[in-house]
């Protein structure tokens, strides 16, 4: 948790001069409002997860992004995908890893708008992000994973541009290839196992002051194994908190915790801690150039 801090106040004291139309007022729910044309935006995001129903385990996401607006609709942007993990005492359903930073995997994203919350009165923008990865993000264990994330971004502002809600809807099919030892023959044996995940997100951030936003987030994730032979809901849960922003001339920066609010299944607790953990708190900083 420590590392995250560092990273927050780090990144900030890199920009000296005091945004911009593409700044993000909640961590984990985007914003309909695009990029203007030939505007390129670095951000740098860190995620921090912990806590399963027993053992230890934390795990860090870093993403860094460079964003280019091409038209004043069209968005595209790279990522380099990095993490790390520490797990131990959770067998069998996870193996002890110990790895403090790694390269995780490569993603791009597409973001198309069709309405702009400030000309049209609501916010809609289309987002594809497909991604290869080499790291489980949960188990944190090596295995090649494809997925492709599309997105619904809706955005509604209320009192001249004060109030900002924001509501995302995602589909994302995922491909992960699983490669096993036959106990008996001791010969290795090679999958590619499906997965869908539904996520819902949406917040509600308030401006309390020039340039600061704060507000609430939640969202909904769930997991459908073998979607392809149809859709049967394995685990789902449901976070949410607060969130708060600041933008200056140049830069903006975003922080949200998410602690798991319910979940299912969950034999204890209340709480589904297999696919998911009992917090999030994520930090991600943006900067104009």
């Amino acid at each position: 948790m420590r590392n995250i801090w560092v990273f927050a106040f780090g990144v900030a004291a890199l920009a000296s001069a005091p945004a911009q139309a593409d700044e993000r007022y909640f961590g984990y729910t985007y914003s309909a409002e695009p990029m203007p044309k030939g505007e390129t935006e670095i951000e740098l995001w860190a995620t921090d997860r912990r806590g399963k129903e027993t053992g230890h385990y934390d795990a860090q996401d870093y993403r860094i992004e460079i964003e280019h607006g091409f038209t004043d609709r069209l968005t595209l942007s790279g990522y380099l995908n990095l993490g790390s993990h520490h797990i131990r005492g959770l067998e069998p359903d996870f193996e002890d890893v110990h790895r403090n930073f790694a390269l995780q995997g490569l993603s791009s994203e597409i973001k198309y708008n069709v309405l702009s919350p400030y000309k049209d009165g609501v916010g809609l923008t289309l987002y594809a992000e497909p991604a290869w990865s080499r790291i489980h993000s949960v188990e944190g264990e090596k295995g090649t994973e494809y997925e492709l994330e599309l997105k619904a971004i809706l955005q509604k502002n209320f009192l001249d541009d004060r109030l900002i809600w924001a509501t995302n809807f995602v589909f994302e099919p995922e491909w992960e290839h699983e490669k096993e030892i036959d106990e008996e023959t001791g010969a290795r044996e090679s999958e590619w196992e499906k997965e869908l995940k539904l996520h819902v997100t949406t917040g509600v951030a308030y401006r309390v002051a020039p340039g600061w936003f704060a507000g609430l987030e939640g969202r909904y994730s769930s997991v459908y194994p073998d979607f392809t032979h149809g859709l049967h809901r394995e685990t789902y849960a449901v976070f949410g908190g607060p969130t708060i922003h600041y933008a200056a001339k140049k830069w903006w920066v975003t922080a949200s915790y998410q602690p798991q609010l319910f979940g299912s299944p969950s034999p204890r607790g209340g709480r589904a801690l297999d696919e998911f953990e009992k917090r999030e708190f994520r930090v991600i900083f943006g900067y104009e150039f």
